[in-house]
């Protein structure tokens, strides 16, 4: 009995240092993006939130994760109309506003048609409760201020910022400071709805894997951010576009998850294993076929062998790279050096917003 009751004793604290307090408050989400039958092998762990761009909700979820719709822009109108109709009984808590606004090839609106959309579509929301995002821009800090000012003057409701970013494994301090621009420019809760590491950039796996278990627990610490979720919901070798490294993926070509979407399921710390340490191989591991981990069910973890060449051109630093870079020092210029010091979340606040 009494060696019964010590191991339960370090069971239980080894769970508290893997899933503290201060490591719930930032909820790890998924920008979802493949088969739906994948979905529940990450609906667990420190999983809490979905979204899809356009799509409905993953059925094969079975209610675990929480649904965030999305309203991408006119491009998908109708699918927005179906989603419109899904929430008639149904409020969400949230909801997304149009994707990547500033991107020609993506939802491609002025701050103006953006603002009336917003009006729209996502007011009639905000008024019986349900809390809206901005936009989700990428680079371009003056379209949302000019956004921010025609919602202001129809009178719209914004109740927290959304942003992508994506950047080279290198980027972990200008990621920082530009979470940390996007904050004091609009004062208001933020939500990372994807980040993740560009395919141009041409790193290994072990330095996407450090990049993004560093990039994660730091966002974790953070007062102001509240969500934030890495676009890894694809297939190795089938990324959603060009854009994404192929490497952020969480699956396999088989479906099986990749060591990547187990340390971002269960694990809070980017170098120590955590209480799952069966489930979550420390930084220093590089993987490749014949060396395996085991997951929660026993099983063997192997990631397919990373066979892709680096691009013939590798770019550190790419335009939406340098508009962030040039929005900081605008911002600096005006505002002062951005602190090195990090607004660390040490309240008892549960509330995402």
């Amino acid at each position: 009995m009494r060696f019964s009751l010590q191991l339960l004793v370090v069971a239980f604290a080894a769970l508290l240092c893997a899933v503290s307090p201060t490591d719930a408050k930032l909820r790890r989400g998924l920008a979802w993006g493949v088969n739906d039958n994948y979905g529940p092998k990450l609906a667990k762990g420190l999983i809490s939130w979905y979204w899809h761009w356009q799509d409905g909700p993953n059925p094969k979820f079975n209610g675990k994760l929480q649904w965030v719709p999305c309203f991408w822009g006119p491009k998908y109108q109708s699918q927005w109309e179906q989603r419109k109709r899904e929430m008639k009984g149904n409020l969400p808590q949230y909801i997304l506003g149009v994707n990547e606004p500033e991107i020609p090839g993506q939802a491609n609106l002025s701050p103006k048609q953006a603002a009336k959309l917003h009006m729209r579509e996502l007011e009639p929301y905000a008024r019986k409760g349900v809390k809206i995002s901005s936009p989700q821009m990428v680079y371009k800090t003056e379209w949302l201020q000019q956004f921010m000012k025609e919602c202001n003057k129809l009178g719209c409701t914004v109740d927290f910022i959304a942003i992508h970013w994506y950047g080279t494994t290198k980027d972990m301090a200008k990621l920082k400071r530009w979470v940390k621009t996007i904050h004091k420019t609009f004062n208001k809760p933020i939500w990372i709805t994807e980040y993740g590491v560009t395919a141009a950039s041409g790193p290994n796996m072990n330095a996407i894997k450090r990049f993004h278990m560093d990039a994660t627990a730091w966002l974790t610490k953070v007062s102001y951010v509240k969500r934030a979720a890495w676009l890894g919901c694809f297939v190795v070798n089938n990324p959603p576009d060009s854009y994404a490294n192929n490497k952020n993926a969480f699956y396999n070509d088989n479906g099986s998850l990749r060591d990547i979407a187990h340390w971002y399921m269960y694990s809070s710390k980017p170098v120590k294993r955590s209480a799952h340490s069966n489930r979550a191989l420390p930084s220093s591991h590089v993987a490749r076929r014949g060396l395996t981990h085991k997951d929660e069910d026993g099983n063997d973890i192997v990631d397919d062998d990373d066979d892709s060449e680096p691009p013939e051109h590798i770019i550190e630093c790419d335009e939406y790279c340098q508009a962030r870079d040039k929005a900081i020092a605008d911002f600096e210029a005006k505002n002062g050096p951005i602190s090195e010091e990090d607004d660390l979340d040490d309240d008892n606040d549960d509330d995402d917003n």
